[in-house]
């Protein structure tokens, strides 16, 4: 496995950057509710397993989503909410393929329900999970991958 904390957090500078004009930076550890938060995910599969979940708040991601229709925030609603984070889990996903073995496929990006966003599939494991803050609000990218395919680091490393 050859995504470290280090690389998945340079695809989301990149990506932030290019895709919505925002800065990244660390965040303290944050925890969502559910109800509270939306949550999108993008599966890889092939000669390497897993998915990668975009985990944010409504206020954040109204100001992505204006940000990516070029609209005022109040304009923005649940389906270019949903559509705006889809496209970001899916250039996220699409940049973490370069780091695995290959090949390897993205699903379609789709919305976790309060009721899985928490829920990993039993063979999976926590790769890299970053909480990071964009416009004053605090996000968390997760990346999990299949157990025969992970290795623990025993040192972190960028």
């Amino acid at each position: 496995m050859l995504v470290t904390d280090g690389a998945l957090y340079r695809i989301i500078q990149d990506t932030w950057t290019s895709t919505l004009g925002f800065q990244v930076e660390r965040h303290a550890p944050t925890e969502f509710s559910a109800l509270e938060a939306f949550t999108v995910c993008v599966r890889i599969s092939g000669a390497w397993d897993g998915e990668v979940r975009l985990h944010c708040s409504p206020p954040l991601a109204r100001r992505i989503a204006a940000a990516i229709f070029q609209v005022e925030e109040n304009k923005v609603g649940s389906s270019e909410i949903l559509d705006a984070l889809s496209e970001l889990i899916h250039i996220i996903g699409g940049n973490l393929k370069s780091f695995l073995p290959q090949p390897v496929t993205l699903s379609l990006p789709s919305l976790l329900g309060s009721t899985t966003w928490g829920q990993t599939t039993p063979p999976w494991q926590m790769v890299c999970r970053l909480t990071l803050q964009s416009e004053g609000h605090p996000f968390v990218v997760s990346l999990f991958g299949r157990l025969s395919h992970c290795r623990k680091r025993e040192t972190p490393s960028d």
